[in-house]
């Protein structure tokens, strides 16, 4: 599929490199691209092939969040087409959270509003140093409510009562300090330190890693009260499904599985 607003490459080893392209306006967002980003995250989660996939931002940023232009010609739409805009947003970060593969961000710049919530969604991020970022829609008079959830999740109350309610400027140091980011480097480095998280991935059972994302989103939801349907019963099926015989008897023979690249 031809995409207007993003990129999709993925290589053969499975590494699918999704890229927010709109360098000219700091990739900021708008309908069409949360359709379009939308559209591809599906494509990858439902596609055997894809093993991880890398999010960043063509150009200086990362993403500058929403497209105010955008957003300035919703006021004139009904209420029936403003929802319909606002869900697009909503399924995005849904699907991009429950990805059944890991999801890395490429922070290769700058994020602002809603770009900072797509590092939320993110299993993990590493930044660019020199990268700024800031919740800014209170300042606009405008509420950032679809992502509220996800970002107060990654940073905790506290941090996210600070940053939601002064719209403060802050480093990506500081990203680091707060668990928004979880490393921050030097630009020339950030695509070899990216690269050692996606070869650290491609070890990895693809089976297993999906199975895992969905016990870690459990147990953030249940505690230790997660089901034991989903805890002993993944055990149980363990042990006899391919790929955990096949880890298992790869170790036991001392060499690579069969999916580790």
């Amino acid at each position: 599929m031809t995409y207007e607003t993003i990129k999709l490459v993925v290589d053969g080893r499975g590494v699918a490199r999704l890229t927010l392209a709109r360098p000219d306006v700091h990739n900021a967002m708008n309908g069409t691209m949360w359709a379009e980003l939308l559209d591809a995250a599906r494509r990858l989660d439902a596609d055997t092939s894809v093993r991880v996939v890398v999010l960043s931002g063509e150009g200086a940023s990362f993403c500058a969040g929403g497209d105010l232009r955008y957003q300035q010609a919703q006021s004139a739409s009904s209420i029936e087409d403003r929802r319909r805009e606002a869900e697009k947003f909503s399924f995005l970060l849904k699907t991009l959270d429950n990805l059944g593969k890991p999801l890395i961000g490429r922070i290769n710049g700058s994020a602002y509003a809603g770009g900072f919530s797509l590092i939320s969604v993110t299993d993990l991020a590493i930044g660019a140093e020199g990268a700024k970022f800031a919740i800014t829609e209170a300042r606009l008079g405008l509420v950032p409510a679809v992502m509220l959830p996800y970002v107060v999740r990654r940073v905790g109350v506290t941090q996210a009562r600070r940053l939601f309610l002064t719209a403060r400027v802050f480093s990506a140091a500081e990203a680091v300090d707060f668990g928004l980011l979880d490393r921050a480097v030097p630009p020339p480095d950030l695509d070899a330190v990216v690269e050692e998280e996606v070869g650290l991935v491609l070890k990895c059972g693809p089976a297993a890693l999906r199975t895992i994302k969905g016990l870690i989103a459990a147990a953030a939801e249940n505690g230790i009260g997660v089901p034991e349907e989903l805890t002993v019963g993944n055990v149980v099926s363990m042990w006899d499904s391919p790929e955990g015989k096949e880890g298992i008897l790869s170790y036991l023979e001392k060499r690579k599985p069969s999916w580790a690249t």
